[in-house]
């Protein structure tokens, strides 16, 4: 098949510009973009990622993904993670970087925004308090941002746990990773092209490293 990594539903506009990803890399079955602030200090040791997909749908209550396909496509970040230098924490409050993954299991509910403060009174762990510490309510991108999403995708965030506290201060989002592409719901998500696209969003970052 002819590989493709079209940037269709999420457009991320950098401050500066950015090197486009290697058109070449990945399968038409799926799209991937990633995104990161090109000012930030990836040479830390250690990661705690999230134990739980939280589910974006129209629910007002939390909803998680769950089943093998979830634990496959978490335990997919965390070698990636590994196999870059990275140590995953035992806990939130000893690692320098925090990984969230989210699947966006309903289009409607994204509208059009052009701030990320939206995403703040979502229901779910996914928030500063999440991380501990005192965020002054929220966190942000540290270049434009100018998104939407689509059904059956997933949305990666990783933030800077080492920034500073304080109540006026806002923890960064560092790097993104927007998966789509994927033909099934959220109930049999199919994992195989799933985990190929987390891998994917890990090759066409090369800066994201501690060796």
């Amino acid at each position: 098949m002819k590989k493709l990594i079209p940037i269709l539903l999420a457009v991320f506009a950098l401050a500066s510009c950015e090197k486009d990803p290697d058109m070449g890399k990945l399968d038409n079955n799926y799209l991937v973009y990633t995104n990161y602030d090109k000012k930030a200090d990836f040479k830390v040791p250690t990661f705690y990622l999230a134990d739980q997909i939280l589910v974006i749908n129209d629910s007002k209550e939390p909803e998680y993904l769950e089943g093998e396909g979830a634990e496959q496509i978490l335990a997919a970040y965390t070698e990636n993670m590994e196999a870059r230098g990275y140590t995953a924490a035992d806990t939130k409050e000893n690692a320098d970087l925090g990984i969230q993954v989210s699947y966006i299991e309903s289009t409607y509910y994204f509208t059009s925004y052009n701030q990320p403060e939206w995403w703040w009174g979502y229901p779910g762990y996914w928030g500063p308090g999440y991380w501990g510490g005192n965020w002054g309510g929220g966190w942000y991108y540290p270049y434009a941002v100018t998104y939407s999403y689509s059904t059956n995708s997933f949305l990666t965030e990783m933030v800077d746990l080492n920034a500073d506290q304080g109540e006026k201060a806002k923890l960064p989002v560092v790097w993104t990773s927007y998966l789509t592409g994927f033909e099934t719901g959220s109930s049999a998500v199919n994992r195989t092209p799933a985990v190929e696209a987390v891998n994917q969003s890990f090759t066409q970052s090369p800066y994201l490293t501690n060796k």
